[in-house]
């Protein structure tokens, strides 16, 4: 089946597993369009315009495509990058939730073996945080678990997440969870109320400006034996060396050999194909003793 087909009859309702929502229901609601509409919003393209709505918290971006927004500025400080993700707007959001339309079930296997009861779990470069929705949507109501967010702050997508969560945690009586935003901003690396005992980072470090730094400061946050899932991502896009790559940054590749050497110096691999033989693959982390 074809991505195409795959998100048709995702958007019929067909082919689904059994859940109490549609996938469509949260972000029609806060950005007020139909399933069709946030299906298209949503769905990769080469060179798409979408005309992206507001919401309460962003303004409407149309007729750019990311290529376009990249370069509404000079991208050079952390402060210019950081707001390249403010000035997409809803994109992001609407990306999120239709490309994880085909990663739940990757989602419910990953959570399944991170989750425990009194765990301080962290989402990093979470975006629209989809795997602490899953969390939420799979934990039992009576554990105590902490959840920390982060992301750039202000950023559309970490707002309308955040905004998913708060929903999820009422309509499932979660009262003994705690959601924590600890948003990214330039010249910090954030700290958290306390020790990590598991943290998801899939898909985000290409677009960290140093992925070395954050993995250290994440290392010297967590508990023994805590557990670290990754996906750095290796040439997203092929780009001539004269072109501009954009978000994927060239400070993150020039350090992915650093990082992936740390994970090998001060983790154990228990889950996933070695960085080597897959350089796109997801991995699980257990901190060493």
């Amino acid at each position: 089946m074809s991505y195409s087909n795959y998100y048709v009859q995702m958007a019929e309702a067909k082919n689904r597993a059994e859940t109490k929502r549609e996938w469509h229901a949260d972000i029609c609601e806060y950005y007020n369009v139909t399933p069709e509409l946030a299906l298209q919003l949503g769905t990769r393209s080469d060179g798409r315009k979408p005309s992206l709505p507001g919401s309460k918290t962003c303004e409407p971006v149309s007729d750019m495509t990311m290529e376009d927004i990249w370069a509404l500025k000079p991208r050079e400080t952390v402060s210019d990058i950081h707001d390249f993700y403010r000035d997409q707007g809803a994109w992001s959001a609407f990306r999120q939730t239709v490309r994880h339309l085909e990663l739940a079930e990757m989602r419910k296997n990953v959570m399944s073996q991170l989750v425990s009861n009194g765990m301080h779990f962290v989402e990093y470069g979470c975006g629209i945080a989809p795997f602490t929705t899953t969390l939420l949507e799979n934990m039992d109501p009576s554990w105590d678990v902490d959840v920390s967010l982060t992301d750039v702050d202000k950023c559309e997508h970490y707002l309308y997440g955040q905004w998913v969560l708060d929903r999820l945690k009422d309509r499932r009586s979660l009262e003994r969870v705690n959601i924590n935003a600890v948003p990214a901003v330039p010249d910090s690396l954030p700290k958290y109320h306390k020790k990590i005992d598991a943290l998801v980072i899939f898909e985000v470090q290409e677009h960290l400006p140093s992925p070395v730094a954050a993995l250290k400061n994440i290392m010297d946050q967590m508990n023994p034996k805590a557990l670290i899932v990754e996906n750095f991502v290796k040439h997203v896009h092929d780009h001539d060396e004269e072109d501009d790559p954009g978000c994927d940054l060239a400070s993150a590749a020039e350090e992915r050999d650093e990082y992936y050497r740390l994970l090998d110096e001060h983790f154990t691999l228990v889950a996933g194909t070695p960085e080597y033989e897959a350089p796109n693959a997801t991995r699980i982390w257990v901190k060493k003793v």
